[in-house]
């Protein structure tokens, strides 16, 4: 039994050696939420869950649907790297003064 076991995992093996890894940096999450407050290169929001988030966020973040830099209280939708740099941060509801 442990003779076909073996011949079973080395067939296999080689099968699995050409398959891409991925890695936590590669992999993206979604992040629903209030933002806090900004501090200095993140934007700390408040998910859905009432977990802090920090999202880095630099000049490839692109921000969509704020005509100004985001403010306390607005609500976002942010994918996130798995290195936690926001990729792209989404306005779901705009405030009045904009």
């Amino acid at each position: 039994m442990q003779i076909l076991l073996a011949m079973f995992l080395l067939m296999v093996s080689p099968a699995y050696a050409d398959a891409p890894v991925v890695s936590d940096s590669a992999s993206t999450h979604i992040v629903k939420g209030d933002v806090l407050y900004w501090e200095e290169d993140e934007l700390v929001v408040r998910d859905i869950a009432g977990r802090e988030i920090r999202l880095r966020v630099n000049g490839e973040t692109k921000i969509e649907g704020a005509s100004s830099k985001l403010k306390a209280g607005d609500k976002i939708e942010a994918r996130v790297s798995g290195d936690g740099k926001a990729t792209t941060i989404v306005l779901q509801i705009p405030g009045q003064a904009r």
